[in-house]
């Protein structure tokens, strides 16, 4: 990585700024996904032998820790069921479009969609610079990683563009600093 015009100690706080993030999201509870998960929306479509289910309009989502909205949810369903019983194991993927927001334990995202892979019980974050923020700090790159068995994150940039964090030092990150 090539820094241009930049002093020392903009470097350093770019550096801490991304730790600091990363260490903050690694260091949360982990996900319980055998939680119950409600949706509300205004608007269901199911076609089992299609396997889809699609929920429109003010779509809202909350499993223990996490809530979602979105304008669309579309919940992919694994070839082989053809019941309108939905379970874990039957869910192959579940993809949140339009005006996607987040709240996870301290943390909000907002993204133009989000997708859930449930066997690796995996959130993959993406649009025009998603963003996670934990109060006035944040985040922001064209993808968002979340594994939410291990409360570790990856975030990445399209070609061309980087990935862009603001941290606002507290008086006991300076005293830190100051120590180091």
């Amino acid at each position: 990585m090539i820094f241009v015009n930049i002093r020392t100690y903009q470097l350093y706080i770019s550096v801490m700024c991304c730790l600091v993030a990363v260490y903050s999201v690694g260091r949360a509870e982990t996900h319980d996904t055998q939680q119950p998960v409600h949706i509300q929306a205004d608007k269901m479509l199911a076609s089992p032998k299609n396997q889809f289910i699609i929920f429109q309009g003010n779509v809202k989502v909350t499993q223990e820790n996490i809530q979602l909205n979105a304008d669309t949810l579309d919940v992919y369903l694994i070839s082989s069921v053809n019941t309108v019983n939905i379970t874990k194991e039957s869910v192959q993927k579940i993809n949140a479009k339009g005006h996607v927001r987040i709240h996870w334990k301290e943390y909000r995202i907002e993204a133009d969609s989000a997708i859930y892979f449930p066997p690796k019980n995996q959130l993959v974050i993406s649009g025009n610079m998603a963003r996670l923020y934990q109060g006035k700090n944040n985040i922001a790159g064209s993808t968002i990683i979340l594994d939410l068995t291990t409360d570790q994150i990856e975030i990445s940039s399209k070609k061309g563009e980087q990935v862009e964090a603001n941290y606002e030092f507290s008086d006991q990150d300076y005293k830190q600093l100051k120590r180091q």
